[in-house]
């Protein structure tokens, strides 16, 4: 006992050197705001950009660490939150989940309204409101999480303990991912579904309520949250530092990925006003965007950067990946729970079916459980809430479809 209560603090000592990190950098690269950029020579300037991408990726790399470790000791999961009502009954997932929310949306908000990340420059926010992609990726996503068993990063997560099934699925879903974003699938992609939208559509939802201030709409969000979250049964598994606690820092890891990215954006045209010619230079938002933390084209890319690397660069996205795997792989092997398992033959089928699904749901719907359903609604994109709320029904169909099988096999034997 004594020695498994030691290597858990040990984990939760890295998790909170992590965060302190991560925060670190970005005061870095907020200073470099200071920087007289008109005193510089050209050397100089690359070397600050250098050193601002470099804090980039070695931000990427600890918040994916950070997410994999939580993710890897708490169970946390999304898919599992979407599909509780079917398969545990119990809601202590979806209210970690709701947590995640709560912090996500109150700290990314502030963000926003503080100046220090332009969230209206994502993709969230700044995409026209593909609707059909929005539907039909989120249905696909959630029927593939639950074949897959397990959301975007749980996935990663359970392949770094060991889970040849959950390997699998993150094959298929790199495979299938890279297909619909660069390869045989994306003709359909971009002709059938992104070419029909509503550009008139809002994304951002306080803009949907004409004559509403926005920390009215934030706080009337946050109240629902807080009330779904306190309304758990008092023998619900909620109850303890476990689950809130873990999905507290799930939503922290999101707002500081706004933040540290927000702040590049803000601060690289300052730097390098050649380069830049304005906060709607194509070249700064298709770089330099502020983003969070998503797997949808992340996977597919870290992948890509792996097989063709004297072509390809690192970046944030990249770089959560590889941390992920880094951060719940470590995770693992502290606290003793890394094992090797072969899942059975019918499980591997499913492995594979949820992956590719997750895959092609995942870019038809620009993001996954994580990049839509915690990256995107932290924004209050219209979208993004879309997104989930597909990826949910999706879930909680294939979850009763699954279970009225089991019962339908068990009546047969």
């Amino acid at each position: 006992m004594g020695t498994s209560r030691a290597r858990e603090a040990l984990v939760i000592a890295g998790i909170m050197a992590g965060f302190v990190a991560v925060l670190l950098l970005i005061l870095k690269i907020r200073a470099y705001g200071a920087v007289a950029a008109d005193q510089l020579s050209d050397e100089e300037i690359a070397a600050i950009k250098d050193s601002i991408r470099t804090l980039v990726v070695s931000g990427g790399l600890l918040i994916g660490g950070l997410m994999g470790a939580i993710v890897q000791r708490s169970k946390y999961c999304i898919a599992a939150a979407c599909h509780a009502p079917v398969t545990i009954k119990d809601l202590f997932q979806t209210r970690a989940y709701a947590m995640s929310l709560l912090v996500a949306i109150l700290g990314t908000q502030l963000l926003y309204r503080s100046g220090e990340v332009d969230i209206a420059a994502s993709i969230y926010l700044s995409s026209p409101f593909t609707w059909l992609s929005y539907v039909v990726g989120g249905l696909l996503f959630g029927v593939g999480i639950v074949y897959a068993g397990g959301c975007a990063s749980r996935i990663l997560v359970r392949a770094a303990e060991g889970d040849l099934g959950a390997l699998a699925s993150v094959m298929a879903f790199i495979f299938s991912s890279g297909a619909t974003l660069w390869g045989i699938l994306a003709r359909i992609r971009v002709d059938y579904f992104d070419a029909v939208a509503l550009p008139q559509v809002p994304q951002y939802l306080p803009a949907t309520f004409v004559g509403v201030p926005w920390w009215l709409v934030l706080l009337a969000v946050e109240l629902a949250l807080m009330v779904f979250i306190l309304r758990a049964p008092k023998d619900s598994e909620w109850w303890g530092w476990q689950w809130p606690l873990s999905g507290a820092a799930i939503g922290l890891t999101v707002v500081l990925a706004w933040w540290l990215n927000g702040a590049a954006h803000a601060v690289l045209p300052q730097i390098d006003t050649f380069a830049f010619s304005g906060p709607d230079d194509p070249a700064l938002l298709q770089q330099w965007r502020p983003k969070s933390l998503t797997f949808a084209l992340a996977d597919a890319q870290a992948f890509r950067y792996i097989i063709l690397w004297t072509g390809e660069t690192i970046n944030f996205a990249i770089a959560t990946v590889f941390g992920v795997l880094a951060g719940s792989f470590l995770a693992a092997r502290v606290s003793g729970t890394f094992m090797w398992i072969a899942p059975p033959l019918q499980q591997f089928k499913h492995n594979l079916v949820g992956g590719l699904l997750m895959g092609v749901g995942a870019v038809l719907a620009m993001g996954c459980n994580i990049g839509q359903g915690l990256s995107g609604v932290s924004t209050l994109a219209v979208g993004s809430i879309l997104t989930m709320s597909c990826i949910a029904i999706g879930a909680l169909a294939a979850a009763k479809y699954m279970f009225w099988r089991m019962m339908r096999e068990e009546e047969r034997t």
